[in-house]
């Protein structure tokens, strides 16, 4: 058996290697990246979309994705996946992204930070050379039932802004957790959610939800990779190939937004 055969519903991505209009011959940037999420990266395949964008923009991403939706960190520490997949090559970034709530009250946030160390200290062990990137997501839509005390969630929040504030200061927080235990590894944030708060605010017309009004429509997952390319290959994405059934003017919107948020919060790690 594989040692990436796993139990059934588990989701693992296997992208391939992609280079538009790129001279081989050339010196390249080439990242191989790995992502442990959930629904939230699997969504319309986004690092399949880093891929798409890193090529158009004359550089090399080769992705591999964990995913289970509806899961956490929790979840891929238990996992047997999760170590073969470490282990499969010579990663150059680790990209976690967790449970939105888990980052909020919503949740213990103590889980959040402990199952995001355990992680870090599982990639150190086990894909020593690699760097993390960890995976900021987004507040709900403001449609979305959390905002209205009637939800499945069973948890409130007063608006996107205070959800997405939690995210951003818990997500800043275990950034600064995980760099002090090794100043060598590089600990960076992709800022998405703060990108679709932004989106919210500068293109209320573009539709960055999907019809739960939770997960990214096909505009909001090229904005989270957009987001993500930037900073792993510290480039705008201005310019990029747009996403299949992007409209090419949105998504260039997209870009700016992500290139503006990225620029934004380098700002802010000075």
């Amino acid at each position: 058996m594989s040692p990436f055969s796993v139990a059934r519903r588990v989701t693992i991505l296997p992208l391939l290697f992609l280079a538009i209009g790129v001279n081989l011959s050339q010196d390249l940037q080439a990242e191989d990246v790995l992502f442990f999420g959930n629904s939230f990266t699997s969504a319309n395949n986004i690092p399949k979309m880093v891929e798409t964008i890193a090529g158009s923009k004359g550089k090399v991403a080769s992705t591999i994705a964990v995913t289970k939706g509806g899961q956490g960190w929790a979840y891929h520490l238990a996992k047997p996946a999760t170590d073969p997949a470490l282990q499969s090559k010579s990663w150059n970034w680790i990209v976690l992204q967790d449970y939105s709530l888990n980052a909020t009250h919503g949740r213990k946030v103590e889980d959040f930070f402990k199952t995001g160390e355990g992680l870090y200290e599982r990639v150190a062990k086990l894909s020593p050379q690699a760097n993390i990137l960890l995976y900021q997501t987004w507040a709900y839509s403001p449609e979305h039932p959390v905002f209205k005390g009637d939800g499945e969630e069973k948890v409130h929040f007063a608006s996107p802004g205070e959800m997405e504030g939690e995210i951003q200061k818990n997500y800043a927080a275990l950034q600064t957790r995980l760099q002090a235990k090794d100043p060598q590894r590089t600990v960076l944030i992709a800022p998405v959610g703060a990108a679709f708060a932004r989106c919210v605010r500068e293109h209320p017309e573009i539709s960055i939800y999907g019809t739960d009004f939770k997960h990214p429509s096909m505009e909001g997952s090229y904005l989270s990779a957009a987001v993500i390319y930037a900073v792993l290959f510290k480039d705008s994405p201005l310019g990029a190939a747009p996403a299949k059934k992007v409209d090419p003017q949105e998504a260039k919107l997209l870009q700016q937004v992500a290139a503006d948020t990225v620029h934004a919060s380098r700002g802010a790690d000075k």
